[in-house]
């Protein structure tokens, strides 16, 4: 998801605030990668996944993001500039944090 909406408009910067009914709190996220910081570790310590298996689905969905980016989503008019894929990866680069 961070991918695509990164590649849609063009920067990392997103200012997603995302609201819990779990948790009954609010997040703030600036950036596209700082989200799926918190996506994967939630997944970790909630015990749901091994940290190596979401850094893993994080750069595979970063991939098809990317994808559907340059594949999907075109212009409707030439006029238009069309949507192109960050050059920076939004997932962790280590397995670690």
């Amino acid at each position: 998801m961070t991918q695509t909406l990164s590649g849609l408009l063009g920067t990392m910067r997103l200012d997603l605030t995302l609201f819990s009914e779990a948790t009954g709190t609010t997040r703030h996220y600036e950036y596209a990668d700082r989200l799926n910081e918190d996506m994967i570790n939630a997944r970790v310590w909630a015990g749901i996944h091994f940290r190596s298996a979401d850094v893993a689905g994080c750069r595979a969905g970063s991939r098809i993001g990317a994808w559907a980016v340059t594949h999907y989503f075109r212009p409707l008019r030439s006029s238009h500039a069309q949507a192109s894929p960050t050059a920076r990866p939004t997932c962790p680069q280590t397995g670690t944090r």
